[in-house]
């Protein structure tokens, strides 16, 4: 009987302890997508979670191209000359995404949603990009800003995405948010991107393969806060920033992996995901050490592994080493309102 009861106290306890831990970890299907949040702590206000919701739905509302009644799909339809009044989050979006089309010099273009609005097959895809029917679609240079917050399309047919930096808007929104409720320790994790506050032990987001390269080149991910990745050894749905807006072709190539880490969740998501619009990835440019040099200089911290036939290559930045070993890290430049 003593046993029994033994047995019962300890399956209580475990059960107990599950579901404190479910009560403080939250997943949401969102845009096409799973966000998970932690709150490392039994002691919170459960409105915080119902704060989140609002703030989700808001995002969707707002940025979400596949919602027929969202503010981008109001601005998708636009007649050409047609004036529309944008709330702030797509105001600094579209400001976040102008930046990087000038950064790649046009490599990176969110337009090229005209095409990925019709179709997600890739055959399609090519045969859309091929013909002529959509050069006069895909220019973000079709879209004007006036007076800040109102905006007008040249084209019709020109649409947009934010899907080259919504992981990174969504995160860095959720961070903002419980932060402002005093939250000291959780993490997020959304799409391509995560962040985490004072906790030392974070899920592991990658396979066993990655992993030990990873750890193999001494880098513990639990020591960084904050990054964001582009596993391109894994197909996933076509998205703006698998094509070169400048070229009107596919740039996606299924033998790298990136990691950016700096200290800004939006920043992390657009830079991981455009690098092979930058970047020229091949066996014969790896082979020669200047490569590597112009991987050890990049401006922001970047992790690499390239897979060339069954070998593994691994190259990382200055700006990454001196993250990892704990250097002041970069400072945000920009914001996305979290209003």
């Amino acid at each position: 009987m003593f046993r029994l009861l033994l047995a019962f106290i300890f399956i209580f306890n475990i059960t107990s302890y599950a579901f404190s831990k479910e009560n403080n970890k939250k997943d949401y299907n969102l845009l096409n997508n799973k966000l998970t949040i932690f709150i490392n702590s039994k002691k919170y206000d459960k409105k915080i979670f119902k704060e989140i919701e609002k703030k989700l739905n808001y995002i969707q509302i707002v940025l979400d191209p596949y919602k027929s009644n969202s503010f981008i799909s109001k601005f998708n339809k636009l007649e050409r000359n047609t004036e529309i009044s944008a709330p702030d989050l797509f105001v600094d979006a579209f400001r976040l995404v102008i930046n990087y089309n000038k950064i790649t010099k046009g490599n990176f273009d969110p337009t090229t949603f005209s095409v990925l609005s019709r179709t997600s097959k890739v055959s399609k895809v090519k045969h859309l990009l091929n013909t002529d029917l959509y050069d006069n679609c895909i220019s973000i240079s079709n879209i004007h800003v006036k007076i800040s917050n109102v905006f007008s399309k040249k084209n019709s047919c020109t649409k947009i995405s934010f899907d080259s930096i919504i992981d990174g808007i969504v995160v860095d929104n959720i961070r903002f948010l419980l932060e402002k409720q005093k939250v000291s320790s959780f993490y997020i994790i959304f799409g391509n991107t995560f962040y985490s506050k004072n906790i030392t032990n974070n899920p592991s987001l990658f396979d066993k393969e990655i992993s030990d390269l990873i750890k193999n080149n001494g880098i513990d991910l639990n020591s960084i806060n904050s990054y964001a990745f582009l596993n391109n050894f894994k197909k996933n749905r076509i998205k703006t920033f698998n094509i070169n807006g400048n070229r009107k072709d596919f740039t996606y190539q299924d033998n790298m992996f990136v990691i950016v880490a700096t200290n800004s969740p939006y920043n992390n998501s657009i830079l991981a995901n455009i690098f092979n619009l930058n970047e020229k990835i091949n066996a014969d440019d790896y082979s020669r050490s200047v490569y590597e040099d112009d991987i050890k200089n990049k401006e922001f911290p970047i992790f690499i592994i390239y897979k060339n036939d069954l070998e593994y290559k691994t190259f990382y930045s200055n700006k990454f080493e001196k993250y990892f070993y704990d250097y002041p890290p970069l400072t945000d430049t920009e914001s996305v309102k979290k209003d």
